[in-house]
């Protein structure tokens, strides 16, 4: 069983060495998440499971409960900080194990990784993914339903419903079907319903599971 802890640890480390190779510019691009840029995305990562549960609870209220419209309200008031000290405060909680309100730390690790890709994907920054970090994102992610894909423009288990995932560059395969093949970042972004481009996924599935992400999005 890998530890997560340590994992989380040095995602964060990682993930601040890069922000301090950005530009100021970089900081103001537009993320993978619709209305956030890349300082909101950090802003997200580095507040987010820190945030007392008392002031959870009550942005949840003040966004009438709805979750999305509560984290996105909160990243854009903690993307209000100035770069050098989002990216000070993220080598201050590197091994903070706090985790928000209803989530545990796995669910941490997760977030981190997959708004890395968040960041990145639009800078063209790409690094390859930690092995243990991504099994274990992906596996977990590849899962979520029910109340938990309220988090998620869609459910990323019923995008994947039905499809044999298989990353090309990693030891990591999931579920039955159609075969998709891809790296595992790319079958990451897919899972979580973030655009790809058709190149990067192959198999007969292929088609399925881009077509399904293009119309999920559609409806968002």
């Amino acid at each position: 069983m890998v530890e997560v802890g340590p994992l989380i640890a040095a995602e964060r480390r990682e993930l601040a060495d890069f922000l301090g190779t950005l530009a100021p510019a970089d900081w103001e691009v537009p993320s993978l998440c619709p209305a956030w840029r890349v300082r909101d995305v950090v802003a997200h990562v580095v507040y987010g499971p820190i945030e007392p549960p008392a002031e959870t609870l009550v942005g949840v209220a003040r966004s009438g409960f709805r979750i999305n419209r509560a984290v996105a309200e909160s990243a854009r008031r903690w993307g209000r900080e100035e770069p050098a000290a989002l990216v000070r405060r993220l080598r201050e909680i590197v091994d903070d194990q706090r985790s928000p309100l209803f989530v545990t730390r796995t669910h941490v690790l997760a977030d981190l990784v997959v708004h890395e890709l968040d960041v990145r994907r639009p800078l063209r920054r790409s690094r390859p993914l930690s092995p243990d970090a991504f099994r274990i994102t992906a596996d977990l992610l590849a899962n979520v339903g029910g109340p938990l894909g309220v988090v998620f423009a869609h459910s990323p288990r019923r995008t994947v419903q039905g499809l044999r995932l298989v990353a090309e560059d990693l030891d990591w395969t999931r579920g039955d079907g159609p075969e998709v093949r891809g790296s595992a970042e790319a079958l990451l972004l897919a899972i979580t319903g973030r655009p790809v481009e058709r190149g990067e996924l192959t198999g007969p599935g292929a088609s399925e599971l881009l077509d399904r992400i293009s119309h999920r999005r559609d409806r968002v």
